[in-house]
């Protein structure tokens, strides 16, 4: 037979039939078109962001003179300035609130809410998957329900409620802001953990496990891949928060907040390249974690089953 199909290559055609096309590979005329039309769309917008950032590092390599007076923001720096990026950390603050400073603070606020924050979900998610209680079904559907009220109008009951709590302009509300066992990820974790099998549970029960064990050694491990999701996505949107910390911790800015607060105090003769080149410095880590992790963000995560 080895012989044959070596003479023969259309052999093997004969025994199982013409390979069919893929669905994907299948496309009429008129998909094609939507297919290519759909292309040009996205390679339009993400040359405009090619575009801004680009805008922003050609300007943050400018004289402030040459910047402000001089040609059109569009024009090449006439030199090089990469001066201006040890410049933003001696002249970008925000009062009190130095360059580096608002780094660690920004370094100290994503690590807590990212790793913290997208744990407690879990646990929700776990112990109303899981257990059967009453008033379980009473507590998800206030969750659900507190989710669709919108919070705009309770800021002053807010503001009022951390201040009782000794919490404003206080590092520990972050930790207290990460407990929150109650958000869009406390659903996703929910639906995760009422796929899994029971059997996991009952199997360690038998060799004398207690609950505390079964979750953190046995159920947890399996939505590692999702916590780790949540933790990249959290670290990103933490990074970049910047109207909470201006309202609640104005003596512990973060980055972002903290350029936001010195554009707007800026004053008209403000050097702008270096604020442009700390607008760069600020936008490294999270392009930074987007392109390490764009894939297993996209990527959707399935969960196997129970093997004997």
């Amino acid at each position: 037979m080895t012989t044959e199909v070596r003479k023969n290559p259309s052999f093997l055609k004969r025994i199982f039939g013409k390979r069919k096309r893929s669905v994907l590979n299948a496309r009429t005329k008129g998909e094609k078109v939507l297919f290519s039309f759909t292309f040009i769309v996205f390679l339009i917008q993400s040359l405009t962001f090619v575009f801004v950032f680009w805008w922003l590092f050609n300007n943050s390599l400018k004289d402030p003179f040459e910047y402000g007076t001089l040609g059109t923001s569009m024009d090449s720096p006439k030199e090089l300035l990469f001066s201006n990026y040890l410049k933003a950390f001696k002249l970008l603050n925000a009062g009190k609130i130095g360059f580096g400073q608002m780094i660690l603070n920004s370094v100290m606020y994503t690590v807590i809410i990212s790793f913290l924050g997208s744990f407690t979900p879990a646990v929700t998610g776990y112990v109303l998957s899981k257990y059967r209680f009453k008033g379980r079904n009473l507590i998800y559907n206030v969750a659900i329900i507190c989710m669709m009220i919108p919070i705009v109008g309770a800021g002053a009951a807010y503001m009022k409620t951390l201040h009782t709590l000794s919490l404003y302009n206080n590092p520990l509300y972050y930790v207290v802001l990460s407990l929150s066992g109650f958000n869009g990820t406390f659903l996703v974790y929910s639906a995760f953990f009422g796929g899994l099998s029971w059997a996991y549970a009952e199997a360690a029960e038998i060799d004398g496990a207690n609950p505390w064990q079964i979750f953190f050694k046995i159920m947890f491990p399996q939505a590692l891949p999702v916590y780790f999701t949540y933790v990249i996505t959290c670290a990103i949107g933490a990074w970049n928060e910047y109207n909470m910390m201006i309202l609640y911790m104005p003596d512990w800015l973060s980055l972002a907040a903290g350029l936001y607060t010195f554009r707007a105090n800026a004053q008209r003769g403000a050097n702008y390249p270096v604020y442009f080149a700390g607008l760069i410095v600020s936008m490294i880590p999270t392009i930074t974690l987007f392109a390490m992790f764009s894939g297993k963000i996209m990527t959707s995560l399935s969960i196997g089953g129970l093997k004997g």
